[in-house]
């Protein structure tokens, strides 16, 4: 992996979200068993973690499985339990408000990125943290365009939106789309074609 030195954010707080393993990841059950899932997820995690580690001051995972707390702590992040009930209407974004409040007193600047990014590079992150200092509250977009691979804040005001359509719901909030050509930090694998193109971009998956 690729390290930019952490000169590049020191003043951002990253929050990195994990739904519980036992769920996770479910559009890749048709070519993935849940044990490799998993490991997936775990594995994708790590390397999120490291790269943000790379570019930022604080990394924060929030989450409400115990394999994500041992895989956060053996990384260095900051755990925070996802104490979110069980049906909240807005469980995900319930979850990074929380991270959120917890993390502002430390970091005037704040940023989520998705869990899901096997092969985001310090170099592409670091960019887009360069890039969002020059905006209120930013966001990159998917490599579909509709979701969100990650979110900024630098005025505290971070209202998270994720779900369908995340990308539209935070352009339609105000927050400045950037642009970067960054085909790393765009890959979030959700089905078996992202997989595919993750692994074109030279993820090496754990599988």
């Amino acid at each position: 992996m690729e390290y930019v030195g952490r000169q590049a954010g020191t003043d951002f707080g990253v929050i990195i979200a994990v739904k519980n393993l036992a769920t996770a990841k479910s559009r890749l059950a048709p070519s993935l068993p849940a044990p490799q899932r998993e490991r997936l997820v775990l594995g994708m995690l790590t390397h999120a973690i490291a790269v943000a580690f790379s570019a930022a001051g604080t990394v924060a995972v929030i989450s409400p499985d115990p394999a994500a707390k041992a895989a956060a702590s053996e990384a260095g992040a900051r755990f925070i339990f996802d104490d979110t009930p069980d049906g909240h209407p807005d469980p995900l974004n319930n979850a990074l408000r929380s991270a959120a409040a917890q993390l502002r007193a430390s970091s005037p600047n704040l940023v989520v990125l998705q869990a899901d990014l096997p092969v985001v590079t310090a170099t592409e992150f670091a960019a887009a943290l360069a890039a969002a200092r020059a905006h209120a509250r930013s966001f990159v977009a998917d490599r579909h365009g509709t979701g969100t691979a990650a979110l900024f804040s630098t005025d505290g005001d971070l209202n998270p939106l994720f779900g369908i359509d995340s990308a539209q719901r935070h352009r339609d909030s105000g927050a400045i789309e950037l642009t970067g050509d960054w085909p790393g930090l765009r890959c979030d694998v959700d089905t078996p074609e992202d997989l595919a193109v993750a692994r074109e971009l030279g993820a090496a998956l754990p599988l």
